[in-house]
């Protein structure tokens, strides 16, 4: 393999990679200039930057690609392998972003999916590389054994998904059932400012909540800055709170900390009849919720004044409601696979993610974060129970079906009966394991690769 054939198939998946996520994080532009107070040119800079840095590690696993596809069989692994390292490391370098990866595609593909709970979202992004390749070779060489592959791999996949589907299905058989009631209230950005807006909006949504309990609802769920107060803050508003949920029903709902003049917290807030309890958001927004490499990015103050500073949570807990524990991941933190299989470590029985989604308008990323939380679901076998601002509210059960759902920008409440569960995947004990082994494996073909040539 010549130097010049390596840059060639740099460029080829660099190329592929940036066209791709220009289509992809289109939205992006939109959410810097409308609500990040950014002119047109610096929000499609922003886009043309990301995309150049996130298609870098593609252009590079191009490379170690080109090195393997002319091998054996084995390139079906070792190919697969290099991809899962490439994400792993765009999950994690600089606080990562694991936007949409190859196996969110298959979201809808209820038996193939089924197969997170062994090996999370990197499992199934593996088997979908491993089939494009095993079809891709088999047309190449007409060789019987890679399209033989392809159909043992998807008749096991398929087999072994309608099996773990319903032995998940039998395990809630003995649970008791319990009922959420879920808020979309369709606000946005615009009026979360104005005071005659936040009253009107606050007694709407405690007058839903009391319609939800009528209903049979066993608590309910506000979205994330559903209304822009700050209870902690406000004796008034505490209070109302406070006794709203010791006469009608527990909340949880998204608010703002201040806990001094230089902390400030995005938290789920859960109120309740014999006390309070809140989640600090660990895993901030980049360039909505905190500028990253401040010092080096000093400037974006002098652009616009409209990006947050919060301060990040020290550390992630659960919250207990009527002995249950509740895992509470806020908006963004759902894209990450481990921080969610560490609210569930920790012994939550449940997941309630909210989320304000009115930053991305009418674009698709809404959609987006809802197929990337099925995956959440199915990792951990839990419930997501979702409350978004403008949508896409829903309820996911552990086997990643919406059961109940609020499309986007309608204004609208629902009820859904779901189970704590405490079992324990593969993936939430060490599945998490499987992207650093492929890492290692990806390494380990390199330094072979290397020492043949020398």
């Amino acid at each position: 393999m010549n130097r010049e054939n390596s840059i060639s198939h740099f460029k080829i998946f660099f190329l592929f990679s940036f066209f791709s996520h220009l289509i992809i994080l289109y939205w992006i532009p939109n959410v810097m200039i409308y609500y990040g107070g950014m002119n047109r040119f610096i929000g499609i800079f922003g886009l043309l930057v990301l995309s150049s840095y996130i298609s870098l590690f593609y252009g590079l696993s191009g490379m170690i690609i080109n090195k393997i596809i002319r091998s054996d069989i084995s390139a079906l692994f070792l190919i697969p392998s290099t991809w899962i390292a490439k994400d792993l490391i765009l999950e994690k370098l600089f606080g990562g972003f694991p936007w949409e990866f190859a196996g969110y595609s298959q979201y809808e593909n209820k038996y193939f999916i089924q197969l997170t709970e062994l090996g999370g979202i990197h499992l199934i992004s593996f088997l979908i590389i491993s089939l494009n390749i095993a079809l891709y070779l088999f047309l190449k060489n007409r060789n019987k054994k890679y399209i033989i592959s392809f159909v043992l791999v998807i008749f096991s996949v398929y087999l072994s998904g309608y099996f773990l589907y319903e032995k998940d299905i039998s395990l809630e058989k003995s649970l008791q059932k319990t009922r959420v009631g879920i808020i979309q209230p369709n606000t946005g950005q615009n009026y979360s400012g104005h005071k005659k807006w936040k009253r009107a909006t606050l007694n709407g949504l405690f007058e839903e909540s009391i319609k939800l309990k009528n209903e049979g609802a066993d608590f309910v769920i506000w979205p994330e800055y559903s209304i822009g107060l700050a209870p902690l803050q406000n004796k008034y508003v505490y209070n109302r709170f406070s006794d709203f949920v010791k006469e009608h029903i527990p909340l949880f709902g998204g608010f703002t900390d201040y806990k001094n003049s230089d902390e400030m917290y995005n938290s789920i807030m859960l109120f309740k009849k014999d006390g309070f309890e809140k989640y600090d958001k660990v895993r901030l927004v980049p360039f909505g919720e905190y500028i990253p490499f401040k010092e080096l990015l000093f400037f974006i103050d002098k652009i616009t004044d409209e990006i947050s500073d919060f301060t990040p949570g020290e550390k992630i807990h659960n919250l207990n409601l009527s002995g249950r524990k509740i895992s509470t991941p806020i908006c963004y933190e759902i894209i990450y696979p481990e921080i969610v299989r560490n609210f569930i470590q920790l012994g939550g029985e449940a997941i309630v993610l909210i989320s304000n989604d009115s930053w991305y308008g009418t674009t698709a990323a809404p959609y987006h974060l809802l197929s990337m939380s099925i995956f959440r679901s199915i990792e951990n076998r839990r419930y997501i129970l979702r409350s978004t601002s403008n949508g896409i509210s829903a309820v996911i059960d552990p086997r990643g079906e919406i059961v109940e759902s609020i499309p986007l920008n309608v204004e609208r409440s629902f009820t859904a009966d779901f189970y704590f569960r405490d079992n324990l995947t593969f993936f939430t004990r060490i599945g998490y394991l499987f992207p650093y082994v492929m890492i290692i494996i990806t390494l380990i073909f390199l330094l072979n690769f290397f020492r043949k040539k020398d």
